[in-house]
């Protein structure tokens, strides 16, 4: 456990300080370089993964995607401006790397819509027909469960002046929930939540981490309003910080439940050797891969 938690927390405020150089700077180069790892190394994993069972996936085909996605979000896109993103916009304005019409910069939640119309024209000119379908849909299973995912997360980071805090927001309501569901489940924990996926997860530390997940997003928006207010369109009462944590712990668990599937599905115990304790960067990562699809539709849809 001392091991696990000594990398954890290392990584952690690794993260924490290459988002704060990127705060100070004024720009979101760090979180783009994290972000191009992320992807390319959770292709790897995964592809690894379905190698072990002799699955079809075009590894090729999703590290050109990583690298388009992650570049047009960061060089290209129009940060979100749906919902109550467009109120949460400051005075900044994103930095642009070039300038391009208007209508090029809209495309981001097209993204998706695309690969489902060029991944299926390039899975139909293989000749190995009797894998095309299979090969198609776990194709657009890894863009979606995580190229896209990241994607979205470094879209939001890109939000002027607020885009900082939801990303701060995010990390503290999932780590704190993956800790808060490792410690009580490890102290309390008594049924197993779903045994034949996660051997180690219980009932008593999902549902402790969802409330260390409320705990972490009312002390990341209580952070936020009395640094720079710059979440105040949306945290109208100091307690949706709270429930927006907790919903937040609910899309990290259920991720790390996804990608805990993989590794069974695959007859291994952890997706990669990278980091002591942890195992590989889908070990690190899967509980963010639902969080960010969750963050856009909840303020895309916001009372505020």
């Amino acid at each position: 456990m001392g091991t696990r938690f000594l990398f954890g927390f290392s990584l952690f405020f690794a993260l924490i300080g290459v988002l704060a150089l990127d705060h100070y700077l004024h720009f979101t180069w760090g979180l783009f370089a994290i972000c191009l790892i992320m992807g390319c190394g959770g292709v790897y994993e995964l592809g690894r993964m379905f190698r072990y069972r002799g699955l079809p996936l075009d590894t090729g085909l999703l590290y050109v995607s990583v690298i388009i996605v992650m570049s047009y979000v960061q060089l290209v896109a129009e940060p979100p401006t749906i919902g109550a993103f467009g109120s949460l916009w400051g005075e900044g304005q994103p930095d642009y790397l070039f300038s391009l019409p208007p209508a090029f910069r809209n495309f981001t939640l097209l993204l998706p819509v695309l690969a489902c119309v060029i991944y299926p024209m390039i899975g139909l000119t293989r000749a190995d027909v009797s894998n095309i379908s299979a090969r198609i849909t776990n194709n657009l299973g890894i863009f979606l469960y995580v190229i896209f995912p990241i994607g979205l997360i470094l879209w939001l980071r890109r939000i002027p002046e607020a885009g900082e805090w939801l990303v701060y927001f995010l990390l503290a309501a999932s780590r704190l929930g993956d800790v808060g569901a490792y410690l009580m489940g490890s102290a309390f924990g008594r049924h197993k939540l779903i045994p034949h996926l996660s051997k180690g997860k219980t009932i008593e530390g999902a549902i402790f981490g969802l409330l260390f997940s409320a705990g972490g997003g009312l002390i990341a928006f209580a952070w936020a309003q009395w640094a720079t207010g710059a979440l105040q369109p949306i945290a109208v009462h100091w307690w949706y910080g709270a429930v927006f944590g907790f919903f937040v712990g609910i899309a990290a668990q259920s991720g790390d439940l996804v990608e805990s599937a993989f590794k069974r599905a695959a007859g291994i115990k952890d997706s990669g050797q990278l980091v002591p304790s942890f195992g590989g960067i889908m070990d690190i990562m899967d509980n963010f891969m639902l969080t960010g699809p969750l963050i856009l539709v909840i303020l895309a849809l916001w009372p505020a």
